[in-house]
């Protein structure tokens, strides 16, 4: 299944979660429970590399990946061998979603409005077999896990 088939319907599927929130379905509830402690994990790391994306003038709105299986989408984080995780992360920038039309200019500042500020906030797009969402997060909220 393409990114491009996922969002055939609504092209700017966008789902606000806190991992210590319930969800609306019972599927993205188990993923943000999955992916749980692998953020926990590597959260510092997330921190660090959206703040050297914002401060390197790279883009003002980072975007990680986290997938069950490699995508080809961002540059990879971590090296499976010497951090087990059970997600794969890699690093973007919206500007790159804009261009892959995952997020669409007429819902870009519903975007940035739902993102908030990204030196606060990760924005994390998970993608699954079944599900391809974006999930909000404050590093604060991380880092309480």
């Amino acid at each position: 299944m393409s990114l491009g088939s996922i969002f055939s319907e609504d092209p700017f599927p966008i789902f606000v979660a806190r991992f210590t929130q319930k969800t609306r379905t019972l599927d993205l509830d188990i993923i943000i429970e999955s992916l749980k402690s692998d953020v926990a994990q590597v959260a510092p790391t997330l921190k660090q590399v959206a703040e050297t994306v914002i401060e390197e003038g790279i883009s003002e709105y980072p975007v990680f990946i986290a997938a069950q299986e490699m995508v080809n989408i961002g540059k990879p984080i971590f090296d499976q061998d010497e951090l087990p995780l059970n997600w794969f992360f890699s690093a973007s920038i919206l500007e790159d979603f804009m261009k892959r039309e995952i997020v669409l200019g007429d819902k870009l500042q519903q975007f940035k409005k739902t993102y908030g500020d990204p030196k606060e906030k990760a924005c994390i797009f998970v993608v699954t077999p079944e599900v391809a969402q974006f999930v909000f997060v404050t590093y604060e909220e991380v880092d309480g896990m």
